[in-house]
């Protein structure tokens, strides 16, 4: 694959891989890519598992380029270490989500996220999913349907919790994950 599909590959699971990403990668000999004879650059899957454990290395664990370049058994290495963070400055929000700064800015004017000091795991995760969709081509306007959704969701769920006997009034997010559990559900059965 050429270093297009390589990046598109990539943003799947790392939305922040990007071609300048790869070429300086290169660049420092972290990895080597084969070109063909016309100088493209030729992706093998071993190439693109190998720059997803270098970016993974980076994000999720939290080295360097120099100690991941001056270690060559991280690459190697199955362990992983569990670092929980879940306070991220928009900087880190934007550079792990792969987020432009316009594009958060769009997100904010369709009223879809909001600015603000610190962001967690669930708003990386939400930013994540943005990103995707900004990658297929969709912007904000395209998910107008998702304000008419929440709006009927926290009506719904606003009346699950009232059902709910005294005493279990924190099982917020046991409701919410088990409503999206069953929408997920419903969509996937509908769309196979």
């Amino acid at each position: 694959m050429n270093i297009g599909e390589a990046v598109k590959a990539l943003q799947i699971k790392y939305p922040s891989a990007s071609i300048s990403r790869i070429r300086f990668l290169e660049k420092e000999g972290l990895i080597n890519i084969k070109r063909s004879s016309g100088g493209t650059r030729k992706f093998t899957s071993k190439d693109i598992e190998k720059i997803s454990k270098i970016i993974d290395l980076q994000e999720n664990e939290f080295y360097s380029l120099k100690a991941i370049k001056n270690n060559p058994s991280l690459l190697k290495s199955t362990k992983t270490k569990t670092i929980k963070i879940d306070d991220y400055s928009i900087r880190d929000m934007l550079k792990q989500s792969g987020l432009s700064n316009t594009q958060f800015e769009d997100l904010v004017t369709f009223g879809f996220e909001e600015n603000k000091e610190i962001f967690n795991n669930e708003d990386l995760n939400r930013m994540k999913a943005w990103s995707y969709f900004y990658s297929l081509g969709l912007e904000p306007k395209n998910f107008s349907v998702l304000k008419s959704i929440n709006e009927r969701s926290t009506d719904f769920i606003e009346f699950i919790k009232s059902l709910l006997p005294d005493g279990k009034e924190d099982e917020h997010t046991l409701i919410i994950e088990n409503y999206t559990s069953l929408i997920r559900g419903y969509l996937l059965k509908d769309i196979s």
